[in-house]
């Protein structure tokens, strides 16, 4: 079963599937190690927040080094896609990371 994410405006992003994040539509967007995201290309975006419901960026943190890139899985099946939910309001400093 997948992991659903949203940004802090409530609105579905897409989903984690065996450590790997899709959009909504099924893109790559990158992969979760941890709490830690990387996008496809392996720069640091942030980490999961709240329940794993969010994936937030410190702006104020130095980034780690980019990781090499992981070749693009196959997308899987597009699960059902959730209802937005409710916004909320980041940590100061804090921002969507996608």
């Amino acid at each position: 079963m997948a992991d659903f994410v949203f940004k802090s405006n409530g609105a579905y992003l897409g989903f984690i599937e065996n450590g790997n994040l899709f959009s909504r539509d099924g893109v790559f967007l990158g992969w979760i190690e941890g709490i830690h995201a990387w996008d496809s290309t392996g720069r640091y975006r942030g980490q999961r927040w709240n329940q794993n419901k969010y994936i937030i960026v410190n702006t104020f943190a130095l980034p780690p080094v980019p990781r090499p890139p992981k070749q693009t899985p196959t997308p899987p099946p597009l699960p059902d896609p959730p209802a937005n939910i409710a916004a909320i309001v980041l940590p100061t400093g804090w921002k969507d990371a996608f």
